[in-house]
Order: structure tokens, then sequence, then C-alpha cells
């Protein structure tokens, strides 16, 4: 139903008639055609935009970013440059004349006349004053915004402050912390006796990794930011444990002008040993402020340490960036001139070891 049906007119129904020569030909047509509108593209390509061999087109089209617009387009600012002098409050956060710039990032160097790190960067201190000396350092910062701006607008500036190697930009954090007149250490993850279990990080110095492997990741670490004068240690009471591990990065710390600043937070470290061997500079750690977290636990910890400091006339403590660490600290610290001490940077009691082990 609805078909329409043939006449009879005696000629072979259209379906049963052998096909015509075009009909044969049309398929090789077509793809004649197609080949020639292929070579013909190909040739205006080749003659207006120049040939992959030759390597340089005749026409050159600009691609525009996805933010880029007809309009002229404004330039973001400048990231902070170490190619020139730059200091903060009048405190030194990067002097080119100390720093090498690698593949890697800005890396600490010896400058001229024997211009180091570890006393460019450096806080002052009265090297008159024969007071008991009591150095204070605060580590694990710059990992957390609102701790890290807590402790640097909280603490006063002898105290030391340590940073981590890790986030977007940790030198907005060292810039704030050089600004208000504080001492700066890089803390290097190091490998912890349960690593994995606890691990320091990316990059972290491993027992197991060869010597060039460690360094490699050393000058990753520092040069993640300028303006510290030393290096302490993120962890790591397995590689202080293991001279052959700790050697090679003191004495790399130290040909780039650097001091190392051992917690002793692990009574196997031998990185005294080491830093006599390298020739480095270093200073250990007399006691740990705030292994329990409490107010009157860090308090009694802070007499201890005036005591270490009369006895044997210095004493160095270390604290986290806990909220009731930093507060206990600060009310300490506003009292201790007044008990007889005198606060200054974990520099000033760093020396390169001869044998003697007190500043």
């Amino acid at each position: 139903m609805g078909e329409t049906t043939p006449t009879n007119s005696g000629a072979a129904p259209a379906a049963m008639r052998p096909p015509g020569l075009l009909v044969q030909l049309r398929p090789v047509a077509y793809a004649f055609a197609t080949l020639w509108i292929s070579l013909t593209a190909g040739m205006i390509a080749v003659t207006t935009f120049g040939s992959a061999l030759d390597g340089v087109p005749a026409v050159s089209i600009p691609l525009l970013s996805e933010s880029s617009s007809t309009e002229e387009s404004v330039e973001p600012p400048p990231a902070k440059s170490f190619l020139g002098a730059r200091s903060l409050a009048g405190h030194l956060v990067a002097d080119p004349e100390l720093i090498e710039d690698s593949l890697e990032g800005p890396l600490p160097k010896r400058g001229p006349e024997g211009r180091e790190a570890r006393t460019a960067y450096a806080r002052p201190f009265d090297k008159n004053d024969n007071r008991p000396k009591i150095a204070i350092i605060v580590g694990g910062l710059g990992v957390g915004a609102s701790v890290t701006e807590t402790a640097i607008k909280t603490l006063p500036p002898a105290i030391t402050l340590g940073y981590v190697p890790f986030g977007g930009n940790p030198q907005i954090d060292v810039d704030r912390a050089r600004e208000t007149g504080h001492e700066v250490l890089l803390e290097v993850p190091m490998e912890p006796f349960d690593f994995p279990s606890s691990d320091p990080g990316p990059h972290a110095l491993l027992t197991g990794a060869p010597a060039e492997e460690n360094i490699k990741r050393f000058r990753w670490a520092l040069s993640r930011f300028t303006g510290y004068a030393g290096f302490t240690h993120l962890l790591g009471a397995r590689f202080l444990s293991e001279t052959s591990a700790i050697e090679p990065i003191l004495q790399e710390g130290a040909e780039r002008g650097l001091y190392f600043f051992d917690s002793g937070t692990s009574a196997r470290s031998l990185a005294l040993t080491a830093a006599r061997h390298a020739n480095a500079a270093i200073t250990t750690g007399t006691l740990i402020l705030d292994e329990v977290l409490s107010a009157a636990a860090i308090d009694d910890k802070l007499v201890r340490l005036e005591a270490q400091a009369r006895s044997n006339g210095f004493a160095i403590g270390t604290g986290s960036p806990s909220p009731v660490t930093v507060l206990r600290i600060a009310e300490w610290a506003a009292a201790a001139n007044e008990r007889g001490f005198h606060l200054v940077p974990v520099s000033a009691l760093a020396q390169k070891q001869n044998g003697a082990t007190s500043p």
C-alpha cells in the first residue's frame, strides 16, 4: 500500500540493467578529486607558512593565552629577586654576593673576603655582655599560616625561628620574620628511626641514599628561600646517628657558609663528631621546653634552662610553635634581662669545632 506499480513497457526493469560506464567510474572520480584537493591544500600551506623542514615559517601566528584579551594585559607584580641586595627594616634578607644562582634556585655561598651567611644573616648581639647566655629556637614554622603569624608577632626578636622548606612561598613568611629582627634557620627533612611511619616530607635525606643524592636533596631545601644563617634537622634522628650520612651534609653546609644546629633531641646523634671532621660550625640544644604541652610544665623547663645557663654560662632551649609554648616563652623572655640573662640568637653559640664543646 502506498507504493507505485511499474508499467509493462517491454523494457528490462531498471534494477536488472547493467550499470553505465560513468556510474562504474564514479568512485574513482571521487577518490581522484579528494587526492587533488588534499595536495592543493598542502601546497598552499607550505607556500603560506613555510616547510616543516625549514624550521622557520614564513608567517607566524601569535597564540593568545586564556587570560589574554584584546585590551592591553596588566603585568603581574615581579617576584622577589635575589639578584639585588634586599633588606627589610634594616635586616638583610638577600645578598647577591652570598647567593649562587643555580638550576635549583638561590643557594648560599661564601662571598668575597670570606663573608658567610652565618654571620651576614645572623641577629646581632652584644659580645661584651658577660652574663649567662640563653638562646631559644621555635621551629616547625611555615606550614600553618595562623601559627606562623602568631609566632612572629608574639615572640621577641631575640628568639630564633625555624622554617620548613615546604609551602607555596615560604619566602613571604621568612621575610616577615627577618623584618621583625628574628634570626632564621632552615629545617632540612631527615630520616627518623621510624621512617616511613614518621615521614619528614618530600626530598628527605635518607641513610640508604648515596651521598650525591642526599646533597642534591639538601640543595633543593637550601634553594627554597634566602635570609637564613644556618640549618637544622626536621626529625632526622636516624640520619644524625650515622656519620657517613650526616658528615657530607655538614661539609656542604660549611662550604656554603652555614652553621648547623642539632636540637639535642637524640642521644644517638653523631653530628658533633661529624662537624669536627667537616670543620663545620655547630651548636647543640640543651633542653626541650615543651615535651609536655602545658603552661606549668613549660614554665618548669624554663626555670631549668636558667639553671643550665648559670652553671655552664649558656643554654639553648627548643620548642614547637604550639600556642601555649609561644605564649609561655614570650612571657618568660620579657623578664629574662631583669633576671640577669642575656638572650642571644642561636648563631651566637655556634662555632667551628676544634675540640672545645662550649661557646
